[in-house]
C-alpha cells in the first residue's frame, strides 16, 4: 500500500472520528462550558482567586469551541492534501474536501438532540483547513527554494 493510500486512510480515520465526536452528548456548548467552569474554579480556588465571571466562562467556551474547530478540520485538510499531493490542484481538492465535509458534519449534528448547526462554524472549519494548507505551502515552498 502506498504512502498516499495511507494519508487517504488516515483522512477518513479523522472524518469518522469527527463524524462520532459529532453525535456524542458531551461536545454540546453546554457541556463543554460546564467542563471549563469546572476546571477553571477548581485551579482558581485552588491558588486564592475569586470565581471567574460566568461572562469569562461564556467567552473561554467559545474560544475553546472555535479553536477546535479551526485545529481538528486544519488536520482534516493537511490529511486530505498529503493524500491527494500527487494530483495539479492539491490544495484546492483538499480545501473543498474540508469545506464539504465540514458542511456535511454541520448537516449532521442538525439532527443531534442538544447541538446547533451553524453556518459560522463551518465558516471556521473552512478558515482552518485554508490556514493549515497556507502554512503547509508556504513550507513547502520554504524547502523548494532553500535547496535551490
Amino acid at each position: 500500500m502506498g504512502k498516499r493510500k495511507w494519508w487517504l486512510v488516515a483522512a477518513i480515520v479523522w472524518m469518522i472520528s469527527i463524524f462520532i465526536v459529532t453525535q456524542l452528548p458531551y461536545f454540546t456548548g453546554q457541556n463543554t462550558a460546564k467542563v471549563i467552569q469546572k476546571a477553571v474554579v477548581t485551579d482558581t480556588m485552588s491558588i486564592e482567586y475569586t470565581s471567574p465571571d460566568p461572562v469569562d466562562i461564556k467567552e473561554l467556551n467559545l474560544i475553546v469551541r472555535k479553536a477546535t474547530h479551526f485545529i481538528v478540520f486544519g488536520i482534516l485538510a493537511f490529511l486530505l492534501f498529503k493524500a491527494f499531493e500527487s494530483y495539479r490542484f492539491s490544495y484546492i481538492l483538499a480545501w473543498m474536501l474540508t469545506v464539504l465535509y465540514a458542511l456535511l458534519d454541520e448537516w449532521h449534528q442538525s439532527f443531534m438532540p442538544g447541538r446547533v448547526a451553524t453556518y459560522r462554524d463551518v465558516l471556521f472549519d473552512s478558515f482552518g483547513a485554508f490556514v493549515a494548507l497556507a502554512v503547509l505551502y508556504m513550507i513547502r515552498k520554504n524547502r523548494v527554494n532553500l535547496s535551490k
